[in-house]
């Protein structure tokens, strides 16, 4: 069962670094000023959007 669940996790391992080095990013974002963070959200979306498309015209 155990392992079961980690193959799951291990499928999605990189999507799950990305998301979370977005996360990340805009954190710092708003750590320099609000209107950086606020920006830095625009970028991380755009990112996330982008890279889903890529990823759903694959299949």
């Amino acid at each position: 069962m155990i392992k079961d669940i980690f193959t799951s996790i291990w499928k999605y391992f990189d999507i799950i670094c990305f998301l979370i080095a977005i996360l990340f990013a805009v954190w710092g974002c708003f750590l320099l000023s609000f209107a950086v963070g606020i920006f830095g959200i625009a970028v991380g979306l755009i990112l996330v959007g982008y890279l889903s498309e890529k990823i759903a015209s694959l299949q």
